[in-house]
């Protein structure tokens, strides 16, 4: 499989503090003590890094394409959000999320990877026969954990218009994709050594779930 782009975000319970001091001045200055501020988030992008960092008024996200590795992008997400913190500290955190997504190449015909796709998955009736495409989907709830699974086949096309502002050359025609979210809503202060267990947890999750659903796939190809 080969890891295409990944999506850290942690939300906050409080605005972080440049917003909250922004807010302040724009009370003093407009006579309204209990003025909320509301903001277009700050979107920073380095194309030469294929990566974007948001910012929001109770939220930054950090987005990598084409990561060597689900380690490297792990180990530079974190590395980004300890500078992040380190120049402004964050509020308590609400929710960490992360997002990883996969392709695996196949040298099927997009028709005939539906077809396989449904086959494994999907019970046969009227409804799945007519679909010309298709798209898995499985959710687990575990105490404060929320995992997303989604896969299902995609061309090099929707790939490159809906989830990748810098594609590389090399995206192959046809691939079975793979969307896995995982997220923590239990509140806690950022601390590297949290947000490190956190998210070797979610690469564990992520790839395990991936190369489930992909040998389901295989044994039913063979």
């Amino acid at each position: 499989m080969d890891l295409v782009k990944t999506i850290l975000t942690l939300r906050f319970s409080a605005a972080t503090r440049p917003w909250l001091e922004i807010r302040d001045m724009l009370r003093v200055a407009g006579g309204q003590p209990t003025a909320e501020i509301q903001a277009p988030p700050l979107v920073l992008d380095q194309g030469e890094k294929r990566q974007r960092v948001v910012l929001q008024v109770r939220e930054v996200a950090l987005e990598q394409e084409a990561p060597e590795s689900a380690d490297q992008a792990t180990a530079h997400a974190l590395d980004t959000m300890k500078q992040i913190n380190d120049a402004s500290e964050f509020p308590p955190i609400t929710h960490t999320h992360y997002e990883s997504y996969f392709i695996e190449p196949y040298s099927l015909p997009f028709h005939e990877l539906v077809a396989l796709v449904k086959s494994r998955f999907l019970r046969s009736n009227a409804v799945a026969q007519s679909a010309s495409d298709v798209g898995i989907a499985f959710d687990q709830h575990e105490d404060a954990i929320f995992k997303h699974l989604q896969f299902g086949p995609m061309d090099a096309q929707q790939l490159r218009t809906q989830y990748l502002r810098w594609p590389p050359d090399n995206i192959p025609d046809t691939f079975v994709f793979f969307g896995l979210t995982y997220q923590s809503n239990a509140e806690a202060s950022f601390t590297e050594e949290s947000l490190q267990r956190f998210l070797a947890n979610a690469v564990t999750w992520q790839l395990e779930q991936a190369e489930a659903a992909l040998s389901c796939l295989r044994s039913e190809e063979a």
